[in-house]
């Protein structure tokens, strides 16, 4: 049935006339009335909660599965290490880390084809598919004797396992948190540090006294306490629902998967800086937790001390995680982002000039903080630039696609060089200019749509246009206009 006004839900004030607000962007008093749901997009969604009980579950939730995803990804060093040494003698350096590299690939490319189905509701299947992928993995690497064996079972079964379970902790905790969302997203990433740091203790306690294969079965039943706690706790909050618009049906689940890139808007320029940027990163994030210890080594440390700087690096991320967050959300999110890819950058041209134990036990510490935080804060960067928080996991699944791809290069290219050259400082510094580029696109990008936010929200009565969008401004009210033909929606932005 016709609505009694053609301006109902559109966010015009009756004391105005709307031909003044509305005029040149496709709606006019003429357009004739406007028939429930046709081409009016939903009133917002609630605010999310920002703290309590249940928020809190999800942030336990997502700390135990960062734990035993990117955690266990993080913590490869060790076993990089006991398979020159040990079980793939055989095999060069860089053949050895493209097992470590096909784990981080799959988990972040995974994201592409997940996060989606994360968006539609089926998180907790993906949960439960994930925990056992990660199981069997380590039961049959526990097994392996042979290269091909060994990359296979930890390589794909848990490359894949570890991304079912990544990418929807990183989306689980957005939807319940506003003002405390980089705290709260902090402490579930802390999982991440806590499980390279930990996994790697107990790789190298137990493997002397029990054996490499009953060390990774016990890492493998860890994983399977931790995981099936997670996907009992786990309730996502938000659930995409397509806008329908005149006459349509019952969408098939093509459709609305369509229909879910497009409101995505993966084509936003903000969004694509944050895709260069976090690529330009991840082509150099991985080489410190493969080689640290190797290169250590070749420089005159102690063995005794080379195989505990990746935990380290890892306990000293737990504080780089928590630390940054709260000053991202007392400075701004962008501001603290840009600032911190900075000193990462720093802190790699330093490590060129590396050459004695103390210089790579202080690396360790810079690098521990400075990129944990890089990784902590790049989706609470997206999610600051997403307006609807129920898309959150495409744009996420899409831009971790680059970041498998650069994860998966750059440290067998390391490798490679490593296998070639004795000195190693030759890709060190291929880090360090890899890692400007990332700071870049991100403080320009941010800029600009924090400078246009605060544009848009201090106007008041007046009507806006910005890179091909309309804003009108009303009282306490900011509404996006769809200008497209034929569909001129509404939305409203925020309100006060």
């Amino acid at each position: 049935m016709p609505t009694s006004s053609p301006y109902v839900n559109a966010g015009v004030h009756k004391d105005q006339p709307p031909d003044a607000i509305l005029g040149g962007v496709g709606i006019t008093k003429d357009a004739g009335p406007i028939e429930d749901g046709a081409g009016i997009v939903p009133k917002p969604q609630p605010q999310p909660p920002d703290g309590g009980r249940q928020a809190w579950m999800q942030v336990s939730a997502a700390f135990c599965l960062t734990w035993n995803s990117l955690g266990l990804l993080n913590s490869f060093g060790s076993y990089q290490t006991y398979y020159e040494d040990v079980l793939l003698c055989g095999e060069s350096t860089s053949a050895i880390s493209w097992i470590g590299s096909m784990q981080v690939f799959l988990l972040m490319t995974g994201g592409f084809f997940f996060v989606p189905l994360v968006d539609l509701g089926y998180m907790r299947p993906m949960l439960a598919c994930g925990t056992f992928l990660v199981v069997f993995g380590f039961m049959m690497t526990s097994l392996g004797t042979q290269y091909y064996q060994i990359m296979l079972a930890q390589g794909f079964c848990i490359g894949v396992g570890s991304g079912c379970l990544y990418m929807p902790a990183i989306t689980l905790v957005p939807g319940y948190f506003s003002s405390k969302r980089a705290l709260a997203m902090g402490i579930a990433a802390v999982g991440s540090s806590l499980g390279a740091a930990v996994y790697p203790l107990i790789f190298e306690s137990l493997h002397p006294k029990v054996g490499f294969g009953w060390t990774v079965r016990t890492i493998g039943f860890i994983v399977l306490l931790l995981c099936s706690y997670a996907t009992v706790v786990a309730r996502p909050r938000l659930r995409y629902k397509p806008n329908k618009g005149r006459g349509s049906e019952k969408q098939s689940r093509l459709e609305t998967l369509r229909h879910l890139s497009r409101d995505a808007k993966l084509l936003d320029t903000r969004y694509l800086l944050q895709c260069v940027a976090i690529t330009f990163s991840n082509l150099a994030f991985f080489q410190p937790m493969y080689f640290l210890q190797i290169y250590a080594q070749s420089h005159g440390t102690p063995e005794s001390l080379a195989k505990y700087l990746l935990v380290i690096l890892n306990i000293v991320a737990i504080p780089g995680r928590i630390i940054p967050s709260v000053v991202a959300d007392r400075i701004g999110t962008i501001l603290t982002f840009s600032g911190i890819c900075c000193l990462t950058a720093i802190v790699d041209f330093y490590w060129i000039a590396v050459t004695t134990k103390q210089g790579n036990i202080a690396f360790s510490v810079l690098y521990g903080f400075f990129s944990s935080s890089v990784v902590t804060l790049s989706p609470v960067v997206l999610s600051s630039i997403t307006d609807d928080l129920s898309t959150i996991g495409t744009r996420l699944g899409c831009i971790a696609v680059l970041k498998g791809v650069a994860s998966l290069v750059g440290p067998p290219i390391t490798g490679a060089i490593l296998d070639r050259h004795s000195n190693i400082r030759i890709w060190w510094f291929a880090i360090a200019i890899t890692t400007p580029p990332a700071c870049a696109p991100a403080a320009a990008g941010y800029s600009e749509s924090s400078a246009t936010a605060i544009t848009v929200l201090c106007g008041k009565g007046e009507k806006m246009e910005k890179q091909g969008h309309v804003y009108l401004i009303q009282e306490n009210e900011v509404w996006h206009v769809d200008t497209e033909p034929g569909d001129g929606a509404i939305e409203l932005l925020s309100y006060s």
